[in-house]
């Protein structure tokens, strides 16, 4: 019975030193896991805000050459229509004077 008792006990520890082992194992997969989780979500965060800043000096790029064109765009109106005006003036000045010439001689 002594050698029984012996076996069973020899038996019940390698069991125990095996689940011991499989759970320090365990623990330290987890461990590296949860450290890899933390550095991915890092480096997401990280990205996001390059992503963040990259998106924020396109738009500001953008609204800047919008701007541009605009005031580009309203100084050639604005010179269009100095010389529209200025040729319109001419040509009425010019029909006037014709009609002013022709009273003149009537």
């Amino acid at each position: 019975m002594n050698t029984q008792l012996a076996f069973a006990f020899g038996m019940l520890a390698m069991v125990a030193i095996t689940m011991l082992v499989v759970l320090v194992v365990g623990m330290v997969k987890v461990i590296k896991l949860q450290k890899q989780a933390n550095d991915l979500e890092l480096s997401l965060a990280q990205e996001t805000e390059m992503i963040h800043r990259h998106m924020s000096d396109n738009e500001r790029a953008i609204y800047s050459e919008i701007n541009e064109v605009r005031k580009n765009f309203d100084q050639y109106s604005d010179q269009l229509k100095r010389e529209l005006t200025a040729y319109t003036d001419s040509r009425v000045d010019k029909t006037l004077g014709t009609k002013e010439k022709q009273l003149l001689k009537n």
